[in-house]
């Protein structure tokens, strides 16, 4: 029995909160403690007073939630020796082995050290925020590794960005890659901007065809389309190059699914300028890792306890029907992710960037790209292009530039009012000169 767990009847009677412990169950990081409250209490109470039945226990990371279906509520007490959870021993187990979807991927195990398995073309696209060192980074790691383990390179591609240049270095000139890992962001918003031509050639293959999704469309075809999952390592500094890019993983969110192309979005700063409203609409499943501060908790799940847990993995889930479940990330070693990519290394060439259109099939372990340069880009008038460089220099930048403007307007006004004053005291002056000249020639 954990010794949190014996102290927290007699420190919840302390607030005046009585009931009965049930259930325990012990996992790698925490021990999950049943408890049903006495008649007539109320779960909010309990859950307001959560930081201050912490300080009495002497620990940080407590949690409280209600448990669906049930009279139990559950307190989440962080065990004394936490334990981390390898990725490699996870692959070995039946409830990965035996996972039907289309892009498996695992996102750790919940706090009785199950593994949870997730369809990533069900999500259909993850939003992930972390503090440094919360564990984001070796998630991300695992969730490409989870795809690797149970797709081949024919049936499956990525496309990595990483503005840090040296989280997904290892993962260069692999089979599994559609282009070398993108390291310069001017390149990375051109390959969004790639990605979402694509996805409307893939739209107009499946018109042709007449089917609706991915699935149906390899069901039928003898050239079968990969699917493309794109995993963006720190977002937020993207968003700072760009504005457009914005748009571009809007238009991707909104419409990819159907065609196989899915999104993974990490940043250490999930803040409403970088996590906006039509962004989160458009990514309803997020993973959050330890965050600073309840604002961040708030944006990234709509909810505070984020900045609550435990770092080294811990991490909330928001799946798309708005459940929320307590899950540690698996640990991934760099010598694991060697191992794994060692059979599939080959030469992964540079694409040339300068055209907006890529068609994309898989055949062979080869990847054809072929780019037609759009000509309409060429045929922009001055006004089109003055408003495209507007709106992607950001609100920052706009604001500075309106307010200079209108201070050169105020100087300029204020230069003409004294430049009218000084004519008029000039004629003045010239006036009464004149006039006593002439009074003097009359004398």
């Amino acid at each position: 029995m954990n010794e949190l767990s014996e102290k927290l009847p007699q420190v919840l009677a302390n607030f005046g909160i009585y009931g009965e412990i049930g259930a325990q169950h012990q996992g790698p990081l925490i021990t999950e403690v049943e408890f049903e409250l006495s008649k007539g209490s109320k779960f909010a109470t309990v859950e307001k007073l959560i930081k201050d039945i912490a300080r009495e226990l002497g620990v940080s990371g407590i949690r409280v939630a209600e448990i669906p279906n049930s009279t139990f509520i559950s307190f989440e007490l962080p065990n004394a020796q936490p334990q981390s959870v390898p990725f490699l021993p996870l692959t070995e187990q039946d409830v990965f082995k035996n996972a039907a979807y289309a892009l498996p991927i695992c996102v750790g195990v919940n706090m009785r050290g199950v593994p949870i398995m997730k369809d990533l073309s069900k999500m259909p696209h993850l939003l992930v925020a972390g503090t440094t060192g919360s564990g984001k980074s070796v998630g991300l790691n695992s969730f490409i590794l989870s795809l690797i383990k149970k797709k081949t390179p024919q049936e499956l591609k990525f496309v990595l960005i990483d503005p840090k240049r040296i989280e997904f270095s290892m993962y260069n000139n692999q089979a599994y890659m559609l282009r070398p890992v993108i390291t310069d962001m001017s390149i990375a918003s051109q390959c969004l901007a790639q990605l979402a031509a694509e996805m409307n050639e893939r739209y107009t293959k499946f018109e042709k065809a007449m089917v609706r999704n991915i699935s149906e469309y390899n069901e039928k075809a003898t050239v079968k389309m990969p699917y493309i999952v794109c995993v963006i390592d720190e977002f937020a500094d993207i968003m700072l190059f760009d504005k457009t890019v914005e748009k571009q993983v809007q238009m991707l969110a909104q419409k990819s699914r159907a065609s196989g192309i899915h999104l993974i979005i990490a940043t250490q700063r999930p803040s409403v300028d970088v996590i906006t409203g039509s962004v989160k609409a458009n990514l309803p499943t997020r993973l959050s890792y330890k965050v600073a501060s309840s604002t961040d908790s708030m944006t990234i799940l709509n909810t505070t306890g984020a900045e609550n847990l435990l770092g080294r993995g811990d991490s909330l889930l928001l799946e798309e029907n708005g459940m929320l479940t307590r899950i540690l990330g698996a640990y991934v070693a760099n010598d694991d992710i060697m191992k794994t990519l060692a059979p599939y290394r080959c030469e992964i060439k540079e694409p040339e960037m300068a055209a907006n259109t890529v068609v994309i099939s898989g055949n062979n372990n080869n990847v054809t790209v072929q780019q037609t340069v759009n000509k309409e880009e060429k045929k922009k008038g001055f006004w089109t292009k003055l408003i495209d460089w507007w709106d992607r220099i950001g609100r920052r930048r706009q604001n500075q530039i309106i307010n200079w403007l209108l201070t050169l307007l105020f100087m300029a006004f204020k230069v003409k009012n004294a430049a009218s004053k000084a004519r008029s005291t000039e004629t003045a002056v010239r006036k009464i000169t004149t006039t006593n000249r002439k009074k003097t020639q009359r004398r």
